[in-house]
């Protein structure tokens, strides 16, 4: 289990373009927000978010770089996504002699996760319990590339820099920073539980000066996983082919009439 969770991490960095050590959250002033600061902290959100997913239906060519903690060697991969904003994605990654090392579908809320290499297949939804899903970042992925910047927003500071806002995306709590250079980073963290019985499950940060196609690190806390990705191709203005969004596991029949897709 923990291979896969330091394979499926392979896919857990995408669009954007060079990376530096993530910004720590500032202290929050103790200042409440007032009306008008909080309706100007939305229409900043509202545009970020329209700036991310103005990208739209596109094809990523990607190249991976696996830093394994426990060993120290260094893994690779090379492979595309797939991405029809506000609910689909497919991603193949490729390892040595053109073997799938990953294949991963996000439909809305459902997900299947494969590693052929070590026989592992998952699948959820929106039912599967988040626990179950330390280590693989399905939750982190959907968020970033099909809906960056939503959330419930909890809190908004104005700093120097540029914005710092607090939102919640169900059982997680981001800290998302907006540099006025148009750089972002993401602190994402997961919970399990609530109030004093809160656990946290897992946080998982990336670091980009933009969204878009170029590279990324992204770290992730339950297994010390650091990740570089870069695009090495985009195609925009095309969407990709709508049977690369159909279900891997549904039957012939189904997909041919339409419902893999469903």
């Amino acid at each position: 289990m923990r291979r896969a969770a330091l394979l499926g991490a392979f896919v857990s960095c995408l669009g954007a373009t060079s990376c530096a050590a993530p910004n720590a959250p500032a202290p929050r002033s103790a200042a409440a927000p007032t009306l008008g600061s909080w309706r100007e902290a939305r229409r900043k959100l509202a545009a970020l978010s329209k700036q991310a997913e103005g990208q739209g239906a596109r094809t990523l060519r990607l190249a991976l770089a696996l830093r394994e903690p426990l060993t120290g060697r260094t893994l690779e991969a090379r492979g595309a996504v797939a991405i029809a904003p506000p609910d689909s994605l497919r991603m193949i990654l490729l390892g040595p002699g053109g073997t799938t090392a990953l294949d991963l579908w996000v439909r809305g809320e459902r997900f299947r996760f494969a590693v052929p290499a070590i026989e592992l297949l998952k699948r959820g939804d929106a039912s599967t319990p988040r626990a179950a899903m330390r280590g693989l970042p399905v939750d982190f992925l959907r968020w970033w590339l099909l809906r960056p910047a939503s959330g419930k927003l909890l809190w908004h500071e104005v700093e120097p820099a540029g914005d710092r806002f607090t939102l919640r995306d169900g059982a997680a709590v981001i800290d998302l920073f907006a540099a006025s250079s148009g750089a972002l980073s993401a602190r994402r963290t997961t919970w399990s539980g609530e109030g004093a019985r809160a656990k946290m499950l897992d946080e998982e940060v990336v670091e980009a000066d933009r969204i878009g196609c170029g590279t990324v690190r992204y770290h992730q806390a339950s297994t010390g996983l650091t990740v570089t990705v870069t695009c090495e191709g985009e195609e925009t203005g095309r969407a990709p082919n709508p049977r690369a969004f159909e279900d891997p596991d549904a039957p012939a029949e189904d997909v041919s009439s339409g419902g893999g897709a469903s």
